[in-house]
Formats: structure tokens, sequence, C-alpha cells
């Protein structure tokens, strides 16, 4: 991080700051001070998410559906054979993305589901609901749970990231499942420039770069480690044991012809009238309590290691799960700036206590030896220690 990065900028519409990481190919992700790009301002003090909120108010939304429906009439099965993948767990963008292929623009999507690392008991509730009353077929893999706490343990340890190994073999399954079916249509939801995790894109493509790697499988990273380090490491590992998280080669790609797109760059895409749809249409349930570290009920609550994952990126970048939420919905005018202060005030950072030892003991960690690993990670820029309590630095409120 640069020293400029160093000195925390708000942006003025928002609660995000200047210390959110774009997302990256994980699998080139290689160690915990390699350098990142950060949400940027404008002249205005503006963040990139806000400047693409305030552009996409200019959008003509019925021209953006034509061009879907196009799309759709171009890709859709004759033979009633499955014409794309939405992929997911259950959650709320992944019930809207699949319902609304299906039975509004009469779409045949094959669900994919790459399983959470630790299973909430919401989490397995919502995927039952989604294949039984949303009325889909649904793949789901289990990736080698014995392998994946080494892996995730890995990451905590070297970048504080524990939910990275689930994130690589996320992106990688959609993609793999479509090639082996043969199937030329992916969806994923919103944007990522809707919160600020990358720049706005010229259009509805994912960028293939993000998921697509040319190396060995012994020279790509996971948990900040070479596979090639992590198997001298274990050495009880093989090859077939990284399988899951291996990426598609641009090689893969040559003969295959892969669209994986954004259905929110053709959909007006507000999360809290996602949430209410997948409820009335694929039984959605939110979970029984407000999520650690923030207020909302319905989002990420399919993993428990998730909660830890936003807890880590607190104390990484001092931008925890409440500012997260706050801003996405400051931005969708449904509360405002000053009452997301109010909230983040009374929530962010907030310790994931009801699943940490589930977490850590899934890691192969005591909880003291956690708290040593994570209280490494804290920059001296956003943290100082008073009195033998951590003190944030340079926040908003």
């Amino acid at each position: 991080m640069t020293e400029d990065n160093k000195i925390v900028k708000h942006c003025k519409l928002c609660l995000m700051t200047n210390q959110k990481p774009f997302s990256i190919n994980e699998t080139k992700n290689k160690l915990k001070d390699q350098k990142k790009t950060t949400l940027s301002f404008d002249e205005s003090g503006n963040c990139f998410a806000c400047q693409d909120k305030i552009f996409k108010k200019s959008i003509d939304w019925a021209e953006r559906e034509k061009e879907l429906k196009d799309l759709c009439d171009k890709y859709r099965s004759k033979d009633g054979n499955y014409d794309c993948i939405v992929s997911g767990s259950g959650g709320k963008d992944s019930m809207f993305q699949a319902y609304i292929l299906k039975y509004k623009y009469h779409m045949n999507p094959l669900t994919v589901t790459y399983s959470p690392i630790i299973k909430t008991s919401v989490g397995i509730k919502n995927l039952t609901n989604w294949v039984n009353i949303g009325g889909f077929d649904n793949y789901t893999f289990s990736a080698n749970g014995k392998v994946l706490s080494i892996l995730t343990r890995e990451a905590f340890k070297n970048l504080l990231h524990p939910a990275q190994p689930f994130k690589v073999g996320i992106k990688t399954f959609a993609v793999k499942m479509a090639k082996n079916f043969n199937i030329n249509l992916v969806f994923y939801g919103e944007e990522y420039s809707d919160y600020g995790s990358n720049k706005m894109l010229p259009d509805a493509r994912y960028p293939i770069e993000w998921l697509i790697n040319d190396e060995d499988v012994n020279d790509i990273y996971l948990g900040g480690s070479q596979v090639k380090e992590i198997k001298k490491k274990y050495n009880f590992l093989r090859d077939q044991d990284f399988i899951p998280y291996k990426p598609l080669t641009s090689e893969d790609l040559k003969k295959f012809d892969l669209n994986v797109l954004f259905l929110g760059y053709f959909l007006k895409w507000d999360p809290q009238e996602v949430y209410y749809y997948a409820s009335n249409n694929s039984g959605f349930i939110p979970g029984d309590y407000k999520s650690d570290g923030s207020y909302g009920r319905y989002s990420s609550i399919d993993d428990k290691m998730e909660f830890l994952h936003y807890y880590c990126h607190y104390i990484k970048y001092g931008i925890g799960r409440c500012r997260l939420d706050a801003s996405q919905e400051i931005r969708n005018g449904h509360i405002t700036r000053e009452e997301g202060i109010s909230l983040c005030k009374k929530f962010e950072g907030e310790f994931p206590k009801r699943y940490a030892n589930d977490c850590f003991k899934f890691m192969g960690y005591t909880h003291d030896e956690a708290m040593k690993i994570i209280d490494k990670f804290r920059p001296e820029h956003l943290w100082k220690k008073n009195n033998n309590k951590w003190i944030r630095k340079q926040e908003i409120f």
C-alpha cells in the first residue's frame, strides 16, 4: 500500500473508503503485501460505486431489458435442454436470477452449487427451497473437506482471507459446468461496480481474465502460496486434490463460446427488492437473527465462514459488514448517510461470536491462536492499541 493510500478517504455520499480493494483473480494472489488496486474517488469526493449508481439513473432500462430478451432469444434451447447456468447456494440473488430467467424470459437454467465451507441451517433450508419451491434442477459439488480445511487454514494464516479457497472454487465451478454441459451462457448477479469491488465495465461481460489461469496447477496460488509449496508442506496432497481450484485455461476456451454475463447489467438491481422477490417466488428465508457485524438478515447467510470473512475484511481494511450493507442501502435510497453512520456506530466491527469458534476449529486453530493471527494483520494506519484494547484510527465516527 502506498503512503498516499494510508490516508483514509471517505466517500461524500456513502460510507466507503479508499481502503476497499478491487476484486482480483485469486489464483494469482501471492502474498499478503501484494499491491492491489483500491476504490477511487472523483473530484467531488464520490467513490466509484456511487458514481456507478448516479450513472445508472440515466440508463434506459427498457432498452437494456430488450437487449436481455434478444440475448435469450439467441441462446434459448430449441430442444428443451439447459441453455444457461445460474450459480448459487440458494441465496436471494441466485434465487432471483434463476426464477426470472426461467419464468419471465423462458430460459431453461441449470442451477449449480459449490458447497459452502461450513453450512448454516438457514442456508441448507434455502438451498432446498430453491430447488423445491423455485422449481429447478441443481448440481451440488462438495470439495474434499480435509483439503479444504488445509487451504482455508493457509489462506487465514497468510492472507487473513479464510473464504478465499471457497471463492476460487465457486468462480471456477460455474464455467467448468458450462463447458461440461456445452452451455454457452452463465449468469452472475449484480455488477462488481455496484459494491465498489471494481470499476464500471463497458458491457455485461464478466472479464474472462478473472476466471482463467494458464499456469500449471503446481504454479497457481492458493492461500498466498503456490500449490507446489503447499504440497511440500502437506506431503500427502496430490494434484488430484486441487482439481476444484484449478481454473480453466485460455486453451480450454478456444473452441468454446463462453459468455459470462452480469444480469444486473440488463435489469435494475436493488438487493432489497431482490430479497422480496426471492422470498415470494422461491421461499427464501432470512436469518433468525441479525448478522454479526451488521443489522441485516438476508445477505451471505449460508456459510459460517462468511461471518468470519467479513470480520477479517474489517481488520485488514477498516471496512466491515455493516459499512458494506449500509453503503449499499444509502445508494439505493433506503437510508440516509447519517442513518448509515448511526448503524455503523452500533454494529460495525462486531466480533462474529456466533460462528467464530466453529470456523477456528475447522481450520485447526484454538481461539487464542486465531486471534493472534488476526491481530498481526491490523495495519498501523488503521489501528492503535490503548490500554490493551484495539482502537480504530481515521474513522468517520
